[in-house]
């Protein structure tokens, strides 16, 4: 089996996948490294023969994974890292690694999908944007704070709390109390911060491109753009194609 992590700033997410055919045999979240070792040893999930990781996590926090995947499974995990290019993209940055190694394998994922000009959202903790030309050249993007972080100043400025929300029901319904309206405000917030960037796209690519999202709250794209397509893994994908397993091993 291949296990492989996301670990980002408030979930860690992981999937189990068959070593032959990469097929998805299970997939999850958690809140730690702790969580992860205990639910994978549960579920009987123990014999891999390799590991990829990515992670906007802190050195001492992949330390820690690390060692704690090496004690428990013997697996010693790959871990990737921003590049100037791979998969045909080049990113924008001066100093390619620090493009946050989330956004450039939703990136590489995306065109290798598409193969074409597309903006990819991101749509988590933050609301990332980043727009490809259809060479594969990464042209830069929008880092924006997602629903949780817009509520969070909220709460912190006034004292009050937005209700719990669904991106179930996106739109731009109108709030009958204080936590209601602070809820409508937020995604109405959020959704017109994804249409302008859309906006946007149509004068930076001055060609047809494709609109691919991903993230929890992946529904406020297709709120914002509604031919937009959704891929749950995006980040799990293009961590395959950074970290390629060679079945031959």
């Amino acid at each position: 089996m291949i296990l492989e992590i996301d670990y980002g700033n408030t979930r860690l997410k992981w999937r189990v996948l068959d070593a032959k055919s990469s097929v998805v045999i299970a997939k999850g979240s958690v809140f730690d490294a702790e969580q992860l070792i205990s639910h994978l040893s549960h579920a009987g999930y123990d014999h891999f023969v390799f590991g990829r990781m990515c992670s906007v996590r802190s050195s001492a926090d992949n330390e820690k994974i690390a060692v704690l995947l090496k004690s428990r499974f013997g697996l010693t995990v790959q871990l990737a890292c921003s590049q100037h290019q791979l998969a045909g993209v080049t990113s924008a940055y001066e100093d390619a690694q620090r493009l946050g190694v989330d956004r450039w394998l939703a990136i590489v994922a995306a065109y290798a999908k598409v193969q074409d000009a597309c903006v990819v959202i991101d749509c988590g903790t933050a609301i990332t944007v980043d727009y490809l030309s259809k060479e594969g050249m990464h042209l830069g993007g929008y880092i924006a704070p997602g629903l949780r972080l817009l509520s969070g100043v909220l709460k912190d400025c006034s004292g009050l709390s937005a209700e719990k929300y669904s991106t179930d029901e996106i739109g731009y319904e109108l709030g009958v109390n204080t936590q209601g309206c602070m809820n409508a405000g937020i995604k109405a917030m959020a959704i017109g911060f994804i249409k302008e960037a859309l906006t946007y796209g149509q004068v930076k690519l001055a060609y047809p491109f494709t609109v691919v999202c991903t993230g929890g709250d992946a529904s406020l794209v297709t709120a914002a753009h509604e031919n937009a397509v959704m891929c749950g893994d995006l980040v799990f994908d293009g961590l395959a194609i950074a970290c390629p397993y060679n079945v031959e091993k």
